[in-house]
């Protein structure tokens, strides 16, 4: 199996013009799964977003944990590729076709099982975001579902 890895890897190197060392830790990087994902919607138009985002990047920046991973999902316009990447990517396509043009909150996803664990809106201030991101962690960690009602209705488009 290490020959296999380390075959690979090589494989990546010559592929990228990378060291075998430098793909190593790509390749560790790229196989970490966070323990959950803040997934902000947002669009440039949204007047909640500009209340919403400088919180919630404050809160992320007293959290620096590694382990969380912000993702950010903007329908303003020309970003639709990228959108479509970052949630393909990740797993996490039943939350955006769920909340497909809504904006100015944050869902809290696990990492592992991608079930919404809770959202966060205009209503948190910074502090109470990264208290809330931390116990959703928390609850993504021992894989428990949590009850918060703080997440949107679906966009049930016509």
């Amino acid at each position: 199996m290490k020959t296999v890895i380390k075959s690979a890897l090589a494989a990546l190197a010559l592929a990228t013009g990378l060291s075998s060392a430098t793909s190593a830790q790509t390749y560790r990087v790229a196989a970490a799964t966070p323990d959950v994902y803040v997934v902000m919607f947002r669009a440039d138009w949204c007047a909640p977003c500009k209340v919403v985002e400088p919180r919630l990047n404050d809160a992320l920046r007293n959290l620096h944990d590694p382990r969380i991973e912000y993702v950010n999902i903007d329908i303003s316009g020309g970003r639709g590729d990228w959108n479509a990447h970052a949630v393909f990517d990740r797993g996490i396509v039943q939350q955006y076709n769920e909340w497909m043009g809504v904006t100015g909150f944050a869902a809290i996803i696990d990492g592992d099982t991608k079930r919404t664990l809770g959202c966060l809106n205009i209503t948190y201030d910074t502090n109470a975001m990264a208290s809330h991101i931390r116990n959703l962690q928390g609850q993504a960690k021992r894989n428990a579902r949590t009850f918060d009602v703080t997440c949107p209705a679906p966009n049930h488009p016509v």
